[in-house]
């Protein structure tokens, strides 16, 4: 059975009887099975491709092991990892790489919760009721996708690229945490009590409600400002063909190397619609030390022969009134406050639907800044140090621009209330 075929099957799969539920020893050996088994299949997805474009291609200069250790340190950069080449860097996280083993890994998580006993479970009382199956399962399988990343930086080291150890520890073990979380809210419909009820307690007695009730809203600003990046991303590859299409005419008729460098840049699209919505907030982005695309220029300096940045706008002055762009943010701030209020009930006063609002903008500007840290980094040594949005400032400026969008919604909202 294939991989998507189990995501498929997994709401028709009948749940374990309690005979037939492991506890104990076995049940972490099954975890970490499963860990070492989603660190295996998100690897061999990203390993098998290199290496056959190593067998497919004949002006490969590498060793059928350099291209394997490649590989694998391109699995260690989608799940966090730093790598190094001498003096050169790598920091910049494939985005769709790195959702790719995320997927996986909540897949093969779920499957593993899948197995635990649905009837009393015993309980860690000093770690808010905490099912002791999940805490074990949980902890065992983290410590398994992580000890995967260790021993793949192992055997990885210096041959050519070199992955930060500690960085790649970390890194995986904070995707098996995520995906984790994920197959349990899955798996548990986001009833936290029923995995720990003392947690639960404790979340519904010091988080304020506005703030729970401004979790969807915000969500829906982030993806709202991240599509309308995508979208210009799409925009401008379509209106920049030509320009891309000389591009790979000057790097050969090699039609490995094209697969292979279409496919990295398909790795790092969203990455690229997060500098766009970077771009339309005002901070715009860099490609490097000392250059950035903006409202009013476009100073991408000495770029790379990498075909996707034809979509680049040529240096110089760009055309005046680009600037209009800030009003998608503030659209998508009109969406989150749209949202926030059907988040609360109708008769509530202005004051409480002003809160939500304002809280579900804040948890937006948070992810988007976030998800910015990671779609940033470095490229190379020297001037590709530093490429990407400034993610602060990036965050500063959409928050505004989300608070205004909504406040013009609840406002509106306010008066028509006032008025019957």
């Amino acid at each position: 059975m294939s991989l998507f075929d189990r995501v498929r099957n997994l709401n028709v799969t009948s749940p374990p009887s309690s005979s037939e539920a492991m506890v104990g020893g076995p049940l972490r050996l099954s975890a970490a099975m499963s860990g070492v088994s989603a660190a295996l299949v998100s690897l061999l997805v990203i390993v098998l491709p290199v290496l056959l474009a190593w067998v497919a291609s004949p002006k490969s200069t590498v060793s059928w092991t350099q291209a394997l250790s490649v590989g694998s340190c391109v699995w260690l950069l989608a799940n966090g990892a730093q790598l190094s080449a001498g003096s050169a860097t790598i920091s910049l996280t494939p985005l769709l790489l790195a959702a790719l083993s995320v997927l996986v890994a909540t897949v093969a998580a779920r499957q593993m919760l899948m197995q635990l006993d649905d009837g009393r479970p015993s309980r860690l009382q000093k770690c808010g009721g905490l099912r002791r199956d999940v805490a074990d399962a949980g902890v065992a399988f983290v410590f398994a996708y992580a000890a995967m990343g260790l021993v793949v930086t192992l055997a990885t080291a210096g041959d050519p690229l070199s992955a930060s150890l500690g960085g790649a520890v970390a890194g995986t073990a904070v995707v098996g945490v995520v995906s984790v979380l994920i197959a349990l809210t899955m798996e548990f419909r986001g009833q936290v009590g029923a995995v720990a009820p003392g947690l639960a307690t404790v979340l519904k007695n010091r988080v304020p409600i506005h703030l729970r009730r401004a979790v969807r809203p915000g969500l829906w600003g982030a993806f709202a400002v991240f599509g309308a990046g995508a979208a210009l991303t799409l925009v401008m590859v379509v209106t920049h063909l030509g320009r891309i299409s000389r591009l790979y005419d000057a790097l050969g008729p090699d039609p490995v190397g094209v697969v292979v460098i279409s496919l990295g840049q398909l790795m790092v699209l969203p990455n690229v619609a997060l500098w766009a919505a970077s771009w339309m907030a005002g901070p715009g982005f860099g490609l490097g030390e000392g250059t950035a695309i903006t409202w009013s220029q476009s100073n991408p300096g000495l770029l790379p022969l990498i075909p996707g940045l034809g979509a680049v706008p040529a240096p110089g002055q760009l055309p005046a009134g680009l600037w209009f762009s800030v009003l998608v943010p503030v659209a998508a701030g009109s969406l989150v406050g749209w949202r926030a209020l059907r988040a609360v009930a109708r008769l509530s006063s202005w004051r409480v639907k002003a809160t939500v609002a304002g809280a579900a903008c804040a948890v937006a500007s948070l992810l988007l800044t976030l998800a910015s840290v990671l779609a940033g980094g470095s490229l190379g040594a020297a001037r590709l140090s530093g490429v990407g949005a400034p993610s602060l400032l990036f965050g500063a400026a959409v928050l505004a621009e989300l608070l205004l969008g909504a406040a013009v919604v609840v406002g509106l909202s306010h008066l028509r209330a006032a008025r019957t």
